[in-house]
């Protein structure tokens, strides 16, 4: 009877969440296509593959690794448009971000906001956010994305 009460007990304790807020550098090479329109009118198909993330030790993305794909459109000097990721992490859970353009950087940054969609493990359940400047070299496809923001796991 002792048993039965203590995993009861456990079963309705909730899990512990840890937030980190500490930004993330990511990098890896990417290939954009872009598709003309007409004058000042471009969509661009997007596609990267981030090989790393610097982060503090024990952050969730500390070892993740994988794609990103969407499509941008950008209009007249507006930006639009979206799209994934999905992460694999040390841990073997997987994470997926949603990312939505909202400008260009006088660098020539794509940037945005980004959000935790979900994914798998410890990741079912986090949830974050915050912006990201993601800078190509056009030349090499190799990228740098600086990302702020809060993810909270469990």
């Amino acid at each position: 009877m002792r048993m039965v009460f203590f995993a009861a007990i456990l079963a309705v304790t909730p899990a512990f969440a840890e937030t980190f807020s500490s930004g993330a550098v990511g990098t890896g090479t990417s290939s954009n296509e872009p598709v003309p329109i007409a004058e000042g009118h471009i969509v661009m198909r997007t596609s990267a593959s981030y090989s790393m993330f610097e982060v503090a030790a024990g952050h969730p993305l500390e070892g993740a690794s994988g794609p990103c794909f969407g499509a941008v459109e950008i209009k007249g000097g507006a930006v639009s448009g979206g799209g994934n990721c999905v992460y694999d992490t040390a841990s073997g859970d997987k994470a997926v971000m949603v990312w939505t353009a909202t400008g260009l950087g006088a660098d020539g940054a794509l940037t945005g906001d980004w959000s935790v969609s979900g994914g798998s493990g410890a990741w079912s359940g986090a949830s974050g956010g915050g912006t990201f400047s993601s800078l190509t070299n056009p030349e090499t496809g190799k990228f740098v994305n600086t990302i702020t923001g809060d993810i909270t796991v469990e």
